[in-house]
């Protein structure tokens, strides 16, 4: 299992086990250490791509956006 944490300019996925202080990697890679507190606008930062897709590919989950998904052709926008 899985959350989403604010680390470098991106929202990373991290292991949900770790606890403020712990020191762990993203499913990109990174490695970091879980801070004690986050300020709101670093939840608003873009999602990391390579998290992203590494934890759809965990979830069973397509990448997105999905190959000729909603929006993506006829949609008049």
């Amino acid at each position: 299992m899985f959350r989403w944490l604010p680390h470098d300019g991106r929202r990373h996925a991290v292991s949900a086990r770790l606890e403020v202080r712990d020191a762990g990697e993203t499913l990109c890679g990174i490695e970091l250490v879980v801070p004690s507190a986050l300020k709101y606008p670093q939840w608003c930062w873009p999602t990391c791509r390579g998290c992203d897709l590494a934890w759809r590919e965990h979830e069973g989950i397509q990448p997105y956006p999905r190959p000729g998904g909603r929006g993506t052709r006829g949609s008049g926008r």
